[in-house]
């Protein structure tokens, strides 16, 4: 009777465990996932990616870039050596033209970003499947375009936090900082940032990877194996 009862008692001591075990863990999870940010790059690689990479190797940190298709051709050096230090090659499509990509087919998209893919492939001997519609998955992403990246295979990721870097990279770069501060606050992650190629992006990441840092935010790179969904749509197919 005693021995029954002591294996009934270990049984019960081992269910409460388990499940205490499992609520922290979680709620560990989820503190953790809120403070991780991912930084962003669009439209290279250009003449200004070599700075941003040497940046991000002397800070150990990585991003993810979303190419140019021409682009990807004109600097095969610069994309080898994006994904050797450990950063991740996405797809930007080729024109980066409203009216080519959204204004005919809804599969001028899916076709672009293939096409995209393909070169990146040959470049670079890696296979990307993330995407970045131009200007944004809103408005132009209808559900026929969404319908046709989706049949291709492709995610599709937006962002949180726009930058305008590309406004401000000339004529005020430190309100790209400004925006990155004044974007966190009420954001629980994992967020991404978006970022250009751009000469004031690249002044002002330093300042912005160690301020990150300093908030306790964790930067992350993508990975495939651990895609969570980030588009205007809330499309659970990207």
């Amino acid at each position: 009777m005693v021995r029954k009862t002591s294996v009934v008692f270990l049984s019960l001591l081992m269910i409460i465990s388990t499940f205490g075990f499992s609520s922290i863990t979680t709620h560990a999870a989820e503190s953790k996932t809120s403070k991780v940010v991912y930084l962003t790059f669009d439209d290279g690689p250009n003449r200004y990616t070599p700075k941003i990479l040497d940046i991000l190797k002397k800070k150990q940190a990585h991003a993810t870039f979303f190419m140019i298709e021409g682009n990807i051709k004109r600097n095969p050096n610069t994309v080898r050596r994006m994904i050797n230090e450990g950063n991740y090659p996405a797809l930007h499509s080729v024109s980066h033209d409203v009216r080519k990509l959204y204004r005919g087919s809804s599969k001028n998209v899916a076709l672009e970003m293939e096409k995209t893919r393909q070169t990146l492939l040959r470049v670079a001997k890696f296979n990307s499947k993330l995407t970045r519609a131009p200007y944004g998955s809103k408005p132009y992403m209808k559900k026929p375009f969404r319908d046709a990246l989706a049949k291709k295979g492709f995610k599709m990721w937006d962002w949180d936090i726009d930058t305008l870097d590309w406004k401000y990279n000339r004529t005020r770069p430190t309100m790209i900082t400004s925006r990155v501060k004044s974007g966190l606050k009420g954001k629980k992650g994992p967020i991404v940032i978006l970022f250009h190629d751009s000469r004031g992006t690249a002044q002002q990441l330093p300042i912005i990877i160690d301020y990150l840092r300093k908030k306790g935010y964790k930067l992350e790179v993508y990975n495939p194996e651990k895609h969570f969904v980030k588009n205007f749509w809330n499309d659970k197919r990207f």
